[in-house]
């Protein structure tokens, strides 16, 4: 939960809990997301055993939009932040462009 703690209050990721509909509303899942001007980048948490993150193509988000990644990872909550911390910014010239379809589960 530091990573996570950090990613938000440090690096300036905004953070948004997603509950259930059913009473109790439970927690189901975290989202992070991070907007590096025509990029996003994207985390969701539902465990330490189960997390994903992308960098997206901002426009790509609209609902009804395709989503068009560069650069995606799924696995444990730690391999995940690790991915990320890795990624280069966007406006590196080390950072994915290549544009795929994304395929979130």
């Amino acid at each position: 939960m530091r990573r996570l703690r950090h990613l938000h209050q440090v690096r300036g990721w905004s953070f948004d809990p997603v509950r259930s509909p059913d009473p109790p509303p439970e927690l189901v899942e975290l989202i992070y997301s991070f907007c590096h001007g025509q990029w996003l980048d994207v985390l969701r948490v539902r465990s330490d055993t189960d997390a994903q993150a992308g960098r997206f193509l901002a426009e790509s988000m609209v609902v009804g939009g395709r989503l068009r990644a560069c650069w995606l990872a799924m696995g444990t909550l730690t391999e995940v932040l690790d991915g990320l911390d890795e990624l280069p910014p966007p406006i590196s010239r080390l950072a994915p462009c290549l544009l795929l379809p994304a395929i979130v589960r």
